[in-house]
């Protein structure tokens, strides 16, 4: 068992592993050594099979695609289409420095064909040459190009928060900031009614929620009133009521009721505030408003906290595995609301691996079905692009039916890390064993040609978006890695910021860019 590929390849990602975590005045090279010891190990023979290399890719960009689904529609309808122009001008700026140097250099068009899809280690894009043109020139050069592409790309991409002097702490905390600005932060704040108006009309609860946004927790009443039915209670002059809101939403509903009261009040109710991890997978892809069986124990959601984002309750908002939610419900019925939600890590639902395999089935079919384009003809999403794009609407979904395709924090963070390593060790190995060979018949002028293309244009739109768009560097990180197509990138740029929020902007980009490369290598062939 020893000279077999499963030692290989646990054998790789261990030596890598210890070697990337060596740190020399703070600088590591991370996942860059488990790639550079691939590399060696495939030069001497150690060859590990394309079925691994598939395997771990397909586990990791499922994962990333299922945790980045809710924010990647988010970014969509805010920033996506300016992030989208700026991957369509970094591939473009790739493509035109390597058409032009090639054409400098007096190339054949298979060789530069060859450096534009090995510069961006794009296997979908080398399979579109190839089914062009079947010219074996153009897989030696991938070969060839294939390898330096991927430690440059990685390498720049190490160093670039350097280059630009930035403070990746400082900017994690920045990005984390911002979000916190488009989700205010949800307070709880008491309120006496002393508005005169309200003295001979009292006013409908629901009234008041529906015009300031806010939602009352309790009310203190000066009559006794029902709370059962929400359309019946009323609020009459004198009563106290606790309210949660954004501060803005607060201070309009202390103009229409009354005065705010100190946070110490003591409500006479029997009503408790829980918070609750939200565990249980029945709840997980339901509305708010359809979650009957907190109602039926007067129970309400009066926060919802995800991924340190207060985000307002909202009849509509869809719960996520690993919500933090805040309730409010009678004290005798604590135990069953408890239960309802879950709050029990060691029952937190470990992969599903029913939902995962169907999910990976239901991507590479999405990937292999053919688009139509005017000129060019059929092209294919390819295996990455279909299992990206279906992760991303089902996280996005949640559930369908009794499917739940979300996975638990724990479970997509092993998925992303066994993928990404074996993927990382497979890639290397496989560059490995053309190394030389590539070296000695094609000589290394498209080996300069490709990294000064990708170096150029890479610092060129990373220049644009930090001075003129005033970009967050982890924003410009994920846009670099989805621009180029490049997971080992996207590994790199999610290690060294410590967060997955890079994540985000490579999946807004990717599909995108995926389509276009495949274009421009067709496009290089077939007109140019």
């Amino acid at each position: 068992m020893i000279d077999s590929e499963i030692f290989y390849l646990f054998s790789i990602i261990s030596i890598g592993y210890i070697l990337g975590n060596i740190k020399i005045r703070g600088f590591s090279l991370d996942i860059t050594a488990m790639l550079l010891v691939a590399l060696i190990a495939g030069h001497f023979g150690m060859v590990i099979s394309d079925n691994f290399k598939l395997f771990g890719l397909a586990i990791f960009i499922y994962a990333v695609g299922l945790q980045s689904g809710p924010g990647f529609f988010e970014t969509i309808k805010q920033d996506g289409l300016k992030l989208n122009i700026l991957a369509f001008c970094l591939l473009l700026c790739i493509f035109l420095t390597i058409f032009a140097l090639g054409n400098y250099f007096h190339l054949d068009r298979a060789v530069i064909d060859g450096i534009f899809t090995g510069s961006l280690t794009s296997v979908p894009s080398l399979a579109a040459a190839i089914e062009v043109k079947n010219d074996p020139v153009i897989s030696v050069i991938f070969g060839l190009v294939y390898p330096f592409g991927i430690v440059a790309t990685i390498l720049f991409i190490r160093i670039l928060p350097i280059i630009f002097r930035v403070n990746l702490a400082k900017e994690l905390e920045n990005y984390e900031s911002l979000q916190k600005q488009k989700y205010p932060q949800i307070l709880t704040k008491n309120f006496k009614i002393n508005n005169i108006n309200l003295k001979e009309k009292p006013i409908k609860k629901a009234q008041v929620e529906s015009l300031t946004k806010t939602l009352i927790e309790r009310v203190e009443a000066v009559d006794k009133c029902d709370l059962d039915e929400k359309n019946s209670v009323f609020l009459h002059y004198n009563d106290i009521i606790r309210v949660s809101g954004t501060q803005e939403q607060l201070e309009t509903l202390s103009v229409m009721l009354g005065t705010e009261m100190g946070e110490a009040y003591k409500f006479h109710d029997d009503m408790k505030v829980y918070r609750l991890l939200l565990t249980s997978k029945d709840l997980v892809g339901k509305k708010i408003a359809s979650i009957k069986e907190l109602k039926s124990l007067r129970a309400i959601i009066t926060k919802v906290r995800r991924a340190g984002i207060d985000i307002a309750p909202h009849p509509t908002l869809s719960l996520m595995l690993g919500d933090k939610l805040y309730v409010v419900a009678p004290q005798k019925y604590g135990e069953r609301v408890t239960k309802i939600v879950g709050n029990d890590l060691l029952t937190y639902p470990a992969a599903d691996f029913l939902p995962i395999s169907l999910g990976i089935v239901f991507g590479i079919l999405l990937g292999n079905i053919p688009l139509s384009l005017p000129m060019i003809g059929d092209v294919r999403l390819s295996f990455v692009g279909g299992i990206l794009i279906t992760a991303l609407i089902l996280g996005r979904f949640g559930r369908v039916g009794p499917i739940v395709w979300q996975l638990s924090p724990h479970s997509n963070t092993l998925m992303k890390t066994l993928g990404q390593l074996i993927f990382m060790a497979s890639i290397g190995t496989n560059a490995g064993q053309f190394l030389t060979k590539s070296l000695s018949e094609n000589g290394l002028l498209p080996v300069y040609i490709a990294i000064f293309a990708l170096i150029f244009s890479l610092f060129l739109m990373a220049f644009i978006c930090r001075i003129f768009f005033k970009m967050n560097f982890l924003n410009i990180m994920g846009l670099l890695s989805g621009g180029m197509t490049s997971t080992p990138t996207l590994t790199m740029s999610n290690n060294i910021t410590k967060s997955d929020y890079p994540s985000i902007s490579y999946a807004a980009v990717y599909p995108m860019a995926l389509v276009l490369s495949i274009v421009l290598a067709q496009l290089l062939l077939k007109f140019i």
